[in-house]
């Protein structure tokens, strides 16, 4: 496996090469947004305050970490309000709140994707007249490869080297055994050093 490739998705993973720019737009809230803000008040002080600084140090790595899953920003905000409205409605059971938060995104990702490759499925294809736009000039050949993967490869590569998540916790948030986890990643990596190599 290129050692190139993997450097390329741990840079893009630390923040060292830029975020394409529907991923590089997100920022940071200093205050919950409406519907969280109404769902809240019915909640302990305490909680609430919890619930708030969680917020604040979580908001925007969720949503980049569903914008990589979904391919959509604003998708991926929608998906993280309702996971965290999902937190909030467990009133301070949970053990683990940023580990039930990741769990709840990833799952409502997932959801989300098979949602879409069901219309995508049973829609009736129109030739279009007008050719489809063209990519900024930001979106680097890493995005558009990591975008093209079959949806499991592109989640267990993002949750592996995004999230920077065991090969456990993959499986368990995918529902597969390791051993699939640890298969789809190596595909997903060879498919990627092709095309990306293919590129130059």
């Amino acid at each position: 496996m290129g050692s190139e490739t993997l450097t390329r998705l741990r840079r893009r993973a630390c923040n060292e090469t830029p975020w394409p720019p529907v991923i590089r737009g997100v920022k940071s809230l200093n205050r919950l947004p409406a519907r969280a803000e109404s769902a809240a008040r019915g909640v302990d002080d305490e909680v609430r305050l919890r619930y708030e600084e969680l917020y604040r140090d979580r908001h925007v790595s969720s949503v980049k970490l569903a914008c990589l899953l979904t391919g959509d920003p604003i998708v991926a905000e929608e998906l993280v309000q309702e996971a965290f409205l999902r937190l909030l409605s467990h009133d301070g059971d949970v053990q683990n709140p940023p580990g039930f938060l990741r769990t709840v995104l990833v799952n409502l990702c997932r959801d989300h994707g098979r949602r879409r490759a069901t219309a995508i499925r049973y829609r009736a294809e129109r030739p279009s007249s007008t050719p489809a736009p063209d990519l900024p000039r930001s979106v680097d050949a890493t995005w558009i490869a990591v975008q093209g993967l079959p949806v499991r490869r592109r989640d267990a590569i993002v949750l592996r080297y995004y999230a920077d998540l065991s090969t456990d916790e993959i499986a368990r948030l995918l529902g597969v055994r390791p051993a699939t986890v640890r298969s789809l990643i190596r595909r997903a990596l060879r498919t990627l050093q092709e095309e990306l190599t293919d590129d130059r």
